[in-house]
């Protein structure tokens, strides 16, 4: 039996509305019961009157309300929520049952007032009748979670404000709002403490959110008792629930509840150990602080606090760097120039910007036509009218120790000086005068003596100069005296280190490009190696066929094609070479006539159609309907179109689109060549046009070139005294090439060496050979069958990986550039499914490196095209697969040997 049921059971029910427990109805008795039996707080409010039961989980939330409740009308008990609940139990009253999380309550059970949150059902209880006869509600306290929440939600709040704000005082105002958000009904002000005048300045105050208008008000610093300001000099909060009934409270209670602090947590703020002010929380009520409520105050005060004092120093710091720039600054304006009116005048910016005034002057020690003036040289900060009509200045008591070589004058106000205003005939300012309180004034003296004038400064409010500021002034104008004697070594001394470090730039600039040539010529060379050995393979395997005498007329023919082709793409690539050579030295003529541009963009067309059919793209050519004149020569610039065509069909993929546009303008004709294709880098762009520029090569070299046809486009239009241009707006995005002209008015390669030697006898063997140049690895395979192998030829990686054709290959001999993925890659796959077979690179890459790079891939031999037949033959005769079977020797026979051809 639980606590509240024995108590129930105890209960004189007699005396209330429900009378005594037999006469109980049924359904009050089994709500009764269900209260009782509920872990959850719940209580059952009966009847008319709201008689009250409720079961042991209850008891908490009614705090010191918990002996009158039972039995009791709930509207009494909770008389200062009932406006709240009241309406919502009618509700419940007809048959609806409500519910919710997170509802605020502020209730009165230990006398104050507190904000709790529960999360509550309220359902509707039937008598016997049928009826509703009462209000079962069952909850639970949630204020803990919710106040958890809300708290962590303003801890992140205000560490990213302290984390955001860099100045004082934005994060001062931010700190202190979101401190009066988070502790609602309450005032958060903080106040910092005059010792010399007993008070506390109000400098920021906030109630929910929103100013309360006391900022720069004043606290006596007597509302607190001396054992309570000793308290906070050491360091310790107070915490005060009702000052009315404090006793520390009694001597200043009644001051307190007029500025509407009935309740107060007042946390000390030190700067070392000194009492800077404090942080006020306080409300117009009596209120219990909790610990939780009074720990994170003090967490949150301090830690702005800290944070505040960071941000001090770090002001601090930064106005002293502030300063020593500006020293840094003026230093170097006092040595960065020859002529001294600029000098003067950057002494007086420098000056006026040091000091913080809001103008300043220099007065040049000369002398007008009288020999006694001193005339006014330099001004910032105000007009030079403001001066022209106030004559030259007098040597007053306050003028004079300046412009006799002084030391410093400065005064808050100077209207209220001794000295000020004791000569006639202004006696004082004159009228039209700058609007002068703060005063600072120093001379400007030479090494060896002379008083070269003086710096005056003023500003229009007192108390804007401190011994600070005229410590400043007064080391800076020696370096301003220095640096005027100085001016012109110095001057010259930075000129000559410019010049010195302009030499240096200069040659940096022409090492760094000249390295580029010469990093360019490498790439070219070994270009242009490559490009020369791929035609030489398949012409030195269609020799080696031709010497064979077993080979028949249309095997015959067949060498003869390969070799026409190779010896023809060899001729134009040295016809390529010649021609850049002698147009880039200047050895080529023009023929230059009236040419129509139409007719050139049909002919280069026209030769550009078999590339650009070749890869399936489509060409499209915008041409205006008028015909468009320019003086030049017709071959040279239909080379330069069908170059420029030529490389969009080769940069693009197939399938792709290229744009043959002419147009004109006013005094240009503009051909441009648009292409989908792979387009340029960036950093490719500046260099486009150079001679043996290209995007970065791949080792297949499928897209193939010298690197010298824009080279040679540039050169051509350039003689043509018109320009080229080149855009893209990156890799794979397409490019542009442009040739921009002015309107008119009105060779045999010499055959390889052949040689002829003996190989050794091989056994037939099965032979797959990769190779993307399709005439070397036909005639190869040409060569190897006519010694007896069984050969497969494949053009890419991808078809070999495919084939069933290779399963017994005894050695696979595979191009290293395969425009579907390199030898390498290719070798390695291979050898996981014929691990007994030999691997043989031929390639047109032959340096170091490319042989390490062949070994680590599994590559047994690597060969360079074109390759010598006799080493080929002698690398199959060591295979075990390949060698002969084995015969009785022929006594004074030798035996007949194989033929293979070497370039």
């Amino acid at each position: 039996m639980s606590e509240m049921e024995r108590q129930m059971r105890a209960f004189p029910w007699e005396t209330t509305a429900v009378g005594p427990v037999d006469a109980w109805p049924l359904g009050l008795k089994s709500a009764v019961r269900t209260v009782l039996d509920l872990r959850l707080p719940a209580y059952l409010a009966w009847g008319d009157t709201y008689v009250q039961f409720f079961n042991d989980a209850y008891v908490p939330i009614l705090g010191d309300k918990k002996d009158a409740a039972l039995g009791n009308d709930a509207r009494i008990t909770w008389s200062e929520i009932w406006p709240t609940i009241g309406p919502m139990w009618q509700q419940v009253r007809q048959g609806e049952a409500l519910g919710s999380e997170g509802l605020p309550l502020t209730i009165n059970r230990y006398g104050y007032y507190e904000t709790c949150y529960f999360s509550y059902s309220y359902s509707p209880i039937y008598g016997d009748a049928g009826t509703v006869e009462g209000v079962l509600v069952t909850f639970a306290d949630i204020t803990k979670a919710v106040l958890g929440e809300r708290r962590r939600d303003y801890q992140v709040k205000l560490a990213d404000t302290l984390r955001r704000e860099t100045e004082f005082g934005p994060m001062l105002k931010a700190t202190i709002r979101l401190t009066s958000e988070y502790f609602t009904n309450s005032n958060v002000a903080y106040v910092e403490l005059d010792e010399q005048k007993r008070t506390f300045t109000v400098k920021e105050e906030w109630k929910d959110g929103v100013e309360t208008g006391g900022a720069q008000g004043t606290l006596p610093v007597d509302m607190l008792s001396p054992a309570q300001i000793d308290q906070l000099r050491a360091g310790t909060t107070i915490c005060i629930d009702d000052v009315s009934t404090d006793p520390e409270c009694a001597a200043v209670a009644k001051p307190c509840i007029m500025l509407g602090i009935h309740s107060v947590v007042v946390i000390p703020l030190k700067d070392g150990d000194r009492l800077h002010g404090a942080g006020f929380l306080y409300k117009d009520h009596p209120y219990r602080w909790t610990i939780d409520e009074r720990t994170l105050a003090e967490d949150l005060a301090r830690r702005t606090w800290e944070a505040l004092r960071r941000i001090r120093a770090e002001e601090a710091l930064r106005e002293e760097t502030r300063m020593l720039e500006l020293l840094n600054r003026a230093g170097s304006v006092l040595a960065s120039t020859l002529d001294i009116d600029t000098l003067l005048q950057a002494v007086t910016d420098a000056a006026t910007e040091l000091t913080g005034a809001e103008f300043g002057s220099f007065f040049y020690n000369g002398k007008d036509a009288n020999g006694d003036a001193y005339l006014l040289y330099t001004l910032s900060g105000a007009p030079r009218e403001a001066f022209e009509k106030l004559g030259h200045p007098r040597p007053t008591a306050v003028f004079a120790p300046t412009f006799n070589g002084g030391p410093p004058i400065r005064s808050d106000d100077i209207t209220k000086d001794p000295r000020y205003g004791s000569m006639g005939p202004h006696h004082g300012m004159p009228k039209g005068h700058l609007p002068v309180c703060s005063y600072l004034a120093a001379s400007v003296s030479s090494r060896s003596g002379e008083v070269l004038g003086g710096l005056f400064f003023g500003h229009s409010k007192p108390k804007m100069f401190d011994e600070r500021t005229e410590q400043l002034i007064s080391g800076f104008v020696a370096q301003a005296a220095v640096a005027i004697d100085n001016a012109r070594l110095y001057e010259l001394a930075q000129r000559a280190a410019k010049e010195r470090e302009g030499i240096l730039a200069s040659e940096r600039a022409a090492r760094a490009e000249a390295e580029r040539h010469s990093k360019m010529k490498d790439e070219f060379l070994a270009m242009l190696a490559h490009e020369l050995r791929n035609p030489l393979a398949p012409i030195t395997n269609a020799a080696q066929l031709l010497k064979m005498p077993t080979v028949d007329e249309n095997l015959r023919l067949k060498a003869g094609n390969i070799i026409s082709r190779q010896v023809r793409h060899m001729t134009e690539l040295v016809d390529d070479l010649l021609d850049v050579s002698r147009v880039t030295r200047g050895l080529v003529k023009l023929e230059t006539e009236t040419l129509e541009l139409n007719a050139v963009l049909r002919s280069a067309v026209e030769q550009a159609r078999p590339h650009i059919e070749a890869k399936n793209h489509v060409l499209s050519v915008e041409m205006p309907a008028r015909p468009v004149v320019v003086a030049g020569d017709r071959t040279r610039l239909v080379q330069v179109l069908v170059n420029l065509l030529n490389n969009a069909a080769k940069y693009t993929p197939a399938g792709g689109k290229i744009l043959l546009r002419l147009e004109t303008g006013p005094e240009q004709a503009r051909m441009t060549v648009i292409d989908n294709g792979t387009g340029m880098d960036a950093k490719l762009l500046p260099h486009v046009f150079d001679l043996f520029t290209q995007a970065e090569r791949t080792p297949d070299r499928s897209q193939g070139g010298l690197g010298i046809g824009l080279a040679l486009v540039k050169t051509i239009v350039q003689m043509h005294g018109g320009q080229v241009e080149a855009h893209s707006d990156g890799p794979n995005l397409g490019a542009s090439v442009s040739v921009l002209l002015p309107l008119s008015e009105g060779v045999a390669v010499p055959v390889p060496v052949r040689l002829q030697a003996r190989a050794r006898p091989v056994a037939p063997c099965t032979l797959t050979i990769v190779d993307d140049n399709v005439d070397a690895a036909q005639s190869l395979a040409v060569l190897l069958r006519e010694q007896g192998h069984t050969v497969h030829v494949f053009d890419g990686a991808m078809r070999t990986l495919a084939s069933n054709e290779i399963a017994n290959t005894h050695a696979f001999i595979l191009d290293i550039g395969l425009p579907d993925m390199t030898g390498y890659e290719l070798a390695r796959r291979l050898r996981r499914d014929h691990p007994t077979a030999s691997f043989i690179a031929l390639t047109g890459y032959g340096q170091a490196r490319d042989r390490d790079l062949s070994k680590q891939a599994g590559f047994d031999h690597h060969l360079v095209k074109p390759v010598e037949f006799r080493a080929l033959a002698d690398i199959l005769a060591q295979l075990p697969q390949c060698q002969p079977a084995a015969e009785a020797p022929k006594t004074g026979v030798a035996p007949e040997p194989d033929i293979a051809g070497v370039s």
